[in-house]
């Protein structure tokens, strides 16, 4: 082959392989333009859900349920800050007093406890982490319902005007929340991160809760970084460490401090949950709410009230089921014949469950077809 074919062969391969390239990232950047629209479309889908937000007249406050918890204040106060950025006037409020963990996870993150809600009458209100009147605020029956965003069953509460309800079985409201930014194109500053993160930390036993899912691991992962926090396991510690604290406070306020009432079947009940360090710090605080809990059924009105109390660290997992009364008893007998053993005050249950994914639906599958003998 002659020097000329040889120098043509050489050009028309570079040619080739200009025109490749150029082909290459012209399809690329095509794609890459593809996707940006698709990402732009689909926010402004999601965003569509607001709409009717824009109607609204004065300010929408967004509350979890009595008796707060890490999760529900944190992720109210995510919320609020989430609807904030885009130009709603959404506010924060609980709707009592805080626990002594939520304060830690508030007070590492730099954000204020928010303000107290006493009657939600004539409010336009976003729920937060429940959906039933028992656990929501006063005069709720006399508000404009917005929105509901939980991940519990389905509650009591109805409305006969469109609304947003999210709800969706994950370990944490706050993933839910977490989602929602993603849903929006939005991300949450480093406070609101870090409170999101206490949440979900709390709310999922640091992801070793049985309620844990992919998405609180990917929300924890995100967040972390948000917040600039490395160890998530030295965070939950101390997380921990502010839950197990009750110093200064009556077996009642115990007992209340993480507190929830329910219905089925006509059937009203409560379940107040306590964590404790171990055994035998629950077999003396069983023993404590053994004498609190019949007062608890005749001031709240209910049927039958249970304390949940619970060890769970490192690789300890049981359950204290304290029940009210006999007939109580006789309930938990029913739901967990072949899981619970009796020590005299409690039924206990190892591995231990959750309320909000064990104890609440077997409850409900006894309750259901239960003839309750004050009844």
């Amino acid at each position: 082959m002659n020097k000329k074919k040889i120098m043509l062969l050489i050009a028309l391969t570079l040619a080739f392989a200009i025109i490749g390239t150029v082909c290459f990232f012209l399809g690329r950047s095509i794609a890459m333009s593809d996707f940006n629209s698709e990402r732009e479309l689909n926010i402004k889908i999601n965003l569509s859900e607001l709409e009717n937000l824009e109607s609204i007249e004065g300010p929408i406050y967004v509350t979890g349920h009595k008796s707060p918890d890490s999760d529900t204040v944190g992720s109210s106060i995510a919320y609020a800050a989430l609807l904030q950025k885009l130009g709603y006037d959404a506010r924060p409020v609980v709707l009592g007093n805080i626990n002594k963990e939520t304060g830690y996870i508030l007070d590492s993150a730099g954000v204020a406890v928010p303000g107290l809600l006493e009657d939600a009458s004539g409010c336009n209100m976003i729920l937060i982490d429940h959906s039933s009147y028992s656990q929501s605020a006063d005069g709720l029956k006399n508000a404009y319902i917005v929105s509901i965003i939980d991940h519990h069953g389905d509650g009591t509460i109805t409305t006969g005007n469109p609304l947003v309800y999210d709800a969706r079985p994950l370990g944490s409201t706050a993933t839910i929340i977490w989602i929602r930014y993603r849903n929006y194109g939005l991300k949450p500053d480093q406070q609101i991160a870090m409170v999101m993160l206490g949440s979900i930390l709390s709310d999922t036993n640091n992801l070793l809760s049985s309620s844990t899912t992919t998405a609180d691991r990917e929300a924890l992962k995100a967040l972390s970084k948000i917040a600039g926090v490395s160890d998530t396991d030295a965070f939950y510690r101390e997380i921990f460490k502010a839950s197990l604290s009750y110093d200064g406070m009556t077996d009642e306020e115990i007992f209340y401090s993480d507190y929830k009432e329910y219905e089925c079947n006509g059937i009203n009940y409560a379940i107040g949950c306590i964590n404790v360090y171990d055994e035998a710090g629950a077999k003396e605080i069983a023993t404590r709410m053994k004498a609190v809990l019949p007062s608890a059924i005749k001031d709240k009105g209910m049927d039958f009230a249970l304390a949940q109390i619970s060890v769970f660290h490192d690789d300890l997992s049981i359950t204290y089921l304290v029940p009210s009364d006999e007939e109580t008893a006789k309930i938990i007998e029913a739901a967990y014949s072949d899981l619970a053993r009796f020590d005299g005050t409690s039924y206990v249950i190892s591995p231990g469950i959750s309320r909000k994914k064990d104890l609440v639906p077997a409850l409900t599958n006894i309750l259901g077809t239960y003839e309750f003998s004050s009844h």
